[in-house]
C-alpha cells in the first residue's frame, strides 16, 4: 500500500494549477497579438463603433485595418462614410476615389463621391458620376441619401428608390454651372416629366433660363414653383433679382423680404436685399442686412467688401478699412477689393498705401484700367509727376476716360 504525504501531494496540485494557469494566460496573449496583427480584426472593430455612432473610434480603427493592409478595400469605403459623418469632406472623397477604382460599380459609393464632387464645385468630374449613375442598373444598397430640397424640405430617398429624377436635377444644376444650357434644360425637362410636382425643379430650370438670359421663362418657372409651393423662399429671391434688373427695385425688396421672413438663415437673402437697398440709396437698411449676412456667414469675402462699401457711404472710414481687409484675408487675389481699398487709403490720405494697393490690383488684372488711373492720381498728389504721366497714359490706353486737367498736369 503506497501512502503519499498530504501536504506534498497539496503542494504538487498547486503548482501544477500555476503551471496550467500561465499557459492558458500565454495563449491568450498569443491569440490576442495574432488578432492586432490583423486587418481584420480591426475593420470589424471599426463596423462595431461606426454601428454605435462611435465615428472617432471608428476611424482610428480602420486607419489601423489600412496601415497593416492598405489593399483592404472595404476599409477605404467605411473610412469615408465616417470621414463625411466627422466633416472631413476632402479625406472623404479621396477614400472614395480610392475604393471605386477597385470597386467602380458600386452606386452608393458612386452617388456618395458625386455629390462631395458637386459639394466642391467641380462640376465636370460630378458630371461623369451622374451620368453613370444614370446609366446604372439598380441593385442593392444599405444607404439612405437626404436629397437638398431649397423649396419643400429634405427629401430622403435611396439608391434602391428611383432616383432618376434626382440625378436627371443634378445634371441640369451641373450644366448650367458648365453653361451648357440647352443641355441644362433637357435634363430638367426631363426630371420634371418625373416629377412634376417637384417646386425645386422648377426653380431650377428656372436659373437656367435665367442664366440663359431668356426672362420671360425664367419667370414662368418661378411662378410655377410657388404655385406648387406658394412657401417656397428661393423661387421668391429670384424674381426679385429679375425684378432688380428692370428697375422694380420696391418690387424687388418686397419678395426679398417674403423670402428672409421664410428662410432668416440664408445669408444670400440678406445680401441679395441689402444690394437692394444699396441701389435705393438707404445705406442703413443695407448696412443692417450684410450685418446679418456675415454674423450667418463670416467666410464670404464678397461681403466683407460690399459691406465696406455701405460704411464709406455712411462715412465710417475705420469701419470700411477693417472689412476691406478681412475680405482680403479671405481672398487676396480679388483686384476690385485692393482698388476699394486703395480709394479709401486716398481719402485717408495715405498715398504710399494707395499706389501699393492700386499696384497689387494691376498685379492681378493687369488690363486694370481704373486702378491705372487712380494709381496715377495718387502719384500725382505725391509729387511723382513722371509715373503719374505713365499711368495716366496707360488708363487711357485700356479706354477709361482721363481728366484732361490731370493728364496736363502730369505730363507737363
Amino acid at each position: 500500500m503506497i501512502f503519499i504525504n498530504l501536504q506534498i501531494f497539496n503542494f504538487i496540485i498547486v503548482k501544477f494549477s500555476r503551471v496550467v494557469s500561465i499557459v492558458f494566460i500565454l495563449l491568450a496573449s498569443w491569440q490576442a497579438k495574432g488578432q492586432k496583427r490583423d486587418a481584420a480584426y480591426y475593420f470589424q472593430k471599426g463596423e462595431d463603433a461606426m454601428d454605435a455612432q462611435n465615428h472617432k473610434t471608428a476611424l482610428a480603427h480602420f486607419n489601423e485595418c489600412l496601415r497593416i493592409d492598405p489593399y483592404y478595400m472595404e476599409a477605404y469605403y467605411s473610412r469615408a462614410q465616417v470621414r463625411e459623418s466627422l466633416g472631413d469632406s476632402k479625406d472623404a472623397l479621396t477614400d472614395f476615389s480610392i475604393y471605386l477604382e477597385a470597386k467602380p460599380q458600386n452606386t452608393d459609393a458612386l452617388f456618395s463621391r458625386a455629390m462631395l464632387r458637386y459639394q466642391y464645385k467641380q462640376w465636370a468630374v460630378a458630371r461623369e458620376d451622374f451620368l453613370k449613375l444614370l446609366s446604372a442598373p439598380p441593385g442593392e444598397t444599405k444607404s439612405i441619401f437626404f436629397a437638398p430640397d431649397k423649396e419643400g424640405g429634405t427629401a430622403i430617398s435611396s439608391m434602391q428608390s428611383n432616383m432618376t429624377s434626382t440625378l436627371l436635377n443634378y445634371l441640369g444644376m451641373v450644366d448650367t454651372k458648365l453653361k451648357s444650357y440647352k443641355s441644362a434644360i433637357h435634363f430638367l425637362d426631363s426630371a420634371i416629366k418625373l416629377d412634376p410636382k417637384n417646386a425645386e425643379l422648377y426653380v431650377n430650370r428656372g436659373w437656367a433660363h435665367q442664366e440663359k438670359l431668356d426672362t420671360i421663362q425664367a419667370t414662368a418657372d418661378y411662378q410655377k414653383s410657388l404655385a406648387l409651393n406658394p412657401e417656397g423662399s428661393l423661387a421668391r429671391h429670384n424674381l426679385a433679382s429679375l425684378s432688380a434688373k428692370k428697375g422694380n427695385l420696391k418690387e424687388g425688396e418686397k419678395l426679398l423680404t417674403e423670402a428672409i421672413e421664410r428662410s432668416p438663415e440664408y445669408p444670400h437673402f440678406h445680401v441679395a436685399r441689402a444690394i437692394n437697398y444699396t441701389a435705393q440709396g438707404d445705406y442703413p437698411k443695407a448696412l443692417l442686412d450684410y450685418n446679418a449676412a456675415i454674423q450667418l456667414d463670416l467666410t464670404d469675402p464678397e461681403t466683407w467688401m460690399r459691406r465696406g462699401l455701405v460704411k464709406e457711404k455712411l462715412k465710417d472710414l475705420n469701419g470700411a478699412l477693417a472689412d476691406y481687409t478681412q475680405s482680403i484675408k479671405l481672398k487676396d487675389d480679388n483686384e476690385k477689393v485692393w482698388l476699394h481699398r486703395g480709394d479709401l487709403m486716398m481719402q485717408l490720405n495715405r498715398m504710399k498705401d494707395a499706389i501699393e494697393d492700386y499696384s497689387i490690383a494691376i498685379t492681378h488684372q493687369p488690363e486694370y484700367g481704373i486702378a491705372y488711373y487712380h494709381r496715377g492720381i495718387a502719384k500725382q498728389r505725391s509729387g511723382n509727376l513722371k509715373e503719374a504721366c505713365e499711368d495716366l497714359k496707360q488708363a487711357q490706353s485700356l479706354k477709361v476716360k482721363v481728366d484732361e486737367k490731370s493728364l496736363a498736369l502730369s505730363c507737363k
